[in-house]
């Protein structure tokens, strides 16, 4: 069966007699099935959910987006995670660790038990080859090297001059002890992070790609390594079973999970490249499980929430994200900080807003609300102000303007197409004029993390883990910026911003080192290497079988512990027998059916 639309040339007189029924209205004001009512976890179904692009990868040394995200957490483990719905720290392949009193050595004691997906144990020498992997630039290019600087040995790994990470130690199989050359108050969040996840290093590479030195040998082994990309081994509670480019991924429950009864789901479709009016119109329909933010327009939004019925399954949040423009300071004329402040106080947030029904709200610095460090009186935030604007510009030396059409990239979607015409108007008020390339989201993160190759860019950030650090370090720091996957989009520079982030990063006082993450961001505001726009209010609704599925606050689209209480069922059988016994008449007034 396919599912399609139909017009019908008589559904204007059909709808005045089905009014008699009890009128025509929307097609599915309530969810269309329910749950069988069970009261415990029950195992079995496929959980399906959309986007409306592609996977960039499933190697969680290269992937760093929140759509392969939700690929990789159900394909890899950490030795610490999130507990479900927290930003609480837990056991996940380490059941427990140790620090020394100065904060420098970290001893995590590993799970006995844990198999890879290709059947072989897991042991600490494991731990060590993943990170070794990860950090060696010649043998993947990992966009998160940086948030491990401080391990002992990092730097001299990184050069090739020597053999091993010295501060990665395997004491025994099942212990394995990290050193740093000082107190990280982020690293337990940081061996949260995907880029620390246990791999089956042989699957990805020949063990001679560890010392591949000539332009054939490193040709080879990249092109083993996108292999592991679309075919990765982990530990996690599922496995990827089938990958049909731009259509779908499979991820199959793994039978051979450490934790018992666990996963709940038989399976999990990511369906790719789906449009998003598409994907809540299949949702509604009952097709799809789940409906995220990036899923559901502003009409969509609205009438949902007007739903009485659809209430209960709607969860509603500030997201941990910021989004803006930014602009690439090595590349002229955005190089010029007037420029760069002229653009930031041209932008009309507030009509943006509004735009989008006040789904999004408006920015004016580097920190969303809900993030430590978030100064809601932040004294030099970014505003809207075409007066101020116009001086900028006149103090960048564009007086009457800047010359010619300036590239501005975007990622595809129906919210860029209303951004890019906002921001395209806003700019030309004090002439700058832009021209919008819109990219799928794999080109886009491609190019924009290449240096010097895009001049500005509508960009976002969400927080990896709950510190300031995750937003400033990634995003302003020059050690960022690399030649490809670069973190550091308006590839900024700021040595005396990166000793204030490097001080804070291992400050032990709380209080002091917020004090310092907030003086960065007052720099990094004036500086403007973005116009800081806005941050999203995440929406998230599922079906009314669906259970356990709850908004995590670190980890974006994290459905792998949810369960389907099935059968599933009609909601309305009323509605059902409607159907059934006016289905000529019915048919030709719901704009829904099935087709063969």
């Amino acid at each position: 069966m396919h599912w399609t639309r139909r017009a019908s040339p008589y559904g204007a007189m059909a709808c005045a007699l089905v009014a008699l029924l009890g009128g025509c209205r929307e097609p599915y004001p309530t969810p269309r099935f329910r749950g069988a009512g069970a009261q415990t976890p029950t195992r079995g179904g496929t959980f399906r959910f959309a986007f409306d692009t592609d996977v960039r990868s499933l190697d969680p040394h290269i992937a760093y987006d929140a759509v392969s995200g939700a690929g990789l957490h159900l394909v890899y483990e950490t030795l610490v995670d999130y507990a479900p719905g927290t930003t609480e720290l837990v056991p996940s392949l380490a059941t427990r660790w140790d620090v020394s009193a100065d904060g420098r050595e970290y001893t995590f004691h590993l799970r006995d038990g844990v198999r890879f997906h290709n059947g072989r144990r897991f042991t600490a020498d494991d731990v060590r080859r993943s990170f070794e992997r990860m950090l060696d630039p010649r043998r993947v290019p990992c966009p998160g090297t940086s948030f491990y600087r401080l391990i002992d040995g990092f730097d001299e790994f990184q050069a090739h001059t020597a053999p091993h990470v010295r501060g990665i130690a395997v004491l025994d199989p099942f212990t394995v002890r990290f050193r740093l050359t000082q107190a990280d108050q982020t690293f337990l969040n940081i061996m949260a992070m995907p880029f620390a996840a246990a791999i089956a290093v042989e699957a990805t590479e020949p063990a001679s790609c560890a010392n591949a030195h000539d332009e054939a040998a490193r040709f080879a082994c990249a092109a083993r390594r996108d292999q592991f990309s679309r075919a990765p081994v982990g530990t996690g509670p599922y496995r990827l079973e089938r990958w049909e480019q731009g259509a779908r991924l499979v991820f199959a429950r793994n039978e051979s999970y450490w934790r018992p009864g666990r996963p709940y789901l038989d399976r999990i479709v990511l369906e790719m490249s789906l449009a998003r009016h598409l994907q809540f119109m299949r949702f509604q329909h009952g097709d799809l499980e789940y409906a995220h933010n990036l899923s559901i327009s502003t009409a969509d939004h609205v009438w949902v929430h007007q739903q009485p019925s659809w209430r209960p399954y709607i969860q509603d949040g500030p997201d941990i994200a910021m989004y803006g423009i930014s602009m690439n300071a090595e590349i002229p004329p955005w190089n010029n900080v007037h420029l760069r402040r002229a653009v930031a106080l041209a932008i009309d947030r507030e009509t943006m807003c509004r735009s989008r029904n006040y789904r999004i709200r408006p920015l004016g610095g580097v920190f969303p609300p809900g993030l430590p460090g978030y100064d809601e009186h932040l004294p030099n935030a970014q505003h809207y102000d075409i007066p101020a604007a116009r001086r900028e510009m006149a103090l960048a030396g564009y007086p009457h303007g800047l010359p010619g059409e300036h590239e501005f990239w975007m990622s595809e979607g129906p919210p860029a197409m209303i951004y890019g015409g906002l921001i395209q108007a806003d700019l030309a008020r004090i002439g700058v004029n832009i021209r919008l390339r819109i990219a799928s989201f794999a080109v886009f993160l491609e190019n924009t993390e290449r240096r010097h190759a895009v001049p500005m860019s509508f960009s976002a950030w969400s927080q990896d883990f709950p510190d300031p650090s995750n937003f400033t370090e990634i995003l302003f720091h020059t050690r960022s910026i690399q030649d490809e996957n670069s973190q550091n989009p308006s590839f900024y520079s700021n040595r005396v911003l990166d000793d204030l982030l490097d001080r804070a990063r291992v400050e032990p006082s709380r209080s002091t080192r917020t004090a310092m993450y907030q003086q960065a961001e007052r720099m990094i505001v004036d500086d403007a290497p973005w116009a800081f726009v806005y941050y999203p209010v995440n929406t998230e609704i599922t079906q009314p079988y669906v259970h356990n599925y709850v908004t995590h606050p670190v980890w974006a689209y994290s459905v792998g512990d949810a369960w389907l209480d099935l059968p599933r069922r009609r909601w309305a059988e009323r509605a059902r027998r409607t159907r059934a016994n006016w289905s000529g008449l019915a048919a030709l007034a719901l704009p829904w059916r099935w087709a063969p």
